[in-house]
């Protein structure tokens, strides 16, 4: 096995620098999006506008632009018996309840990363 240097370590970081600072950027977005929807989600708000406003929070601070640059994939609120992945469709009335117990899972996505 080769051995590598500290100094080769760093350059080869270095090299990285532009997919670490669109790591960093999703990352950052992904923390101030968590932050708001913690602000809101309460019982009585209906799960197609929770996610409808996690959406356009997302897509305002990543600055969405087609591809390069949005949403990773739909918002899934997955709630009380449903496992997963669970997003609502159009015309959906569920409606958090107290005592429910839900997960939301959010993705955001800069070319790819």
């Amino acid at each position: 096995a080769k051995r590598v240097t500290d100094a080769e370590k760093r350059s080869a970081d270095r090299m990285q620098e532009g997919l670490w600072n669109k790591v960093r950027h999703a990352s950052e977005v992904h923390r101030q999006v968590r932050r708001y929807a913690q602000s809101f989600i309460k019982p009585g708000l209906s799960l197609t506008e929770m996610c409808e406003k996690i959406e356009q929070k997302n897509r305002d601070l990543v600055e969405e632009s087609g591809l390069q640059a949005g949403i990773g994939f739909p918002t899934g609120c997955s709630i009380n018996h449903i496992a997963a992945h669970f997003t609502p469709n159009t015309g959906d009335t569920t409606i958090i309840q107290q005592g429910d117990v839900m997960s939301v899972d959010f993705g955001t996505q800069i070319e790819g990363r």
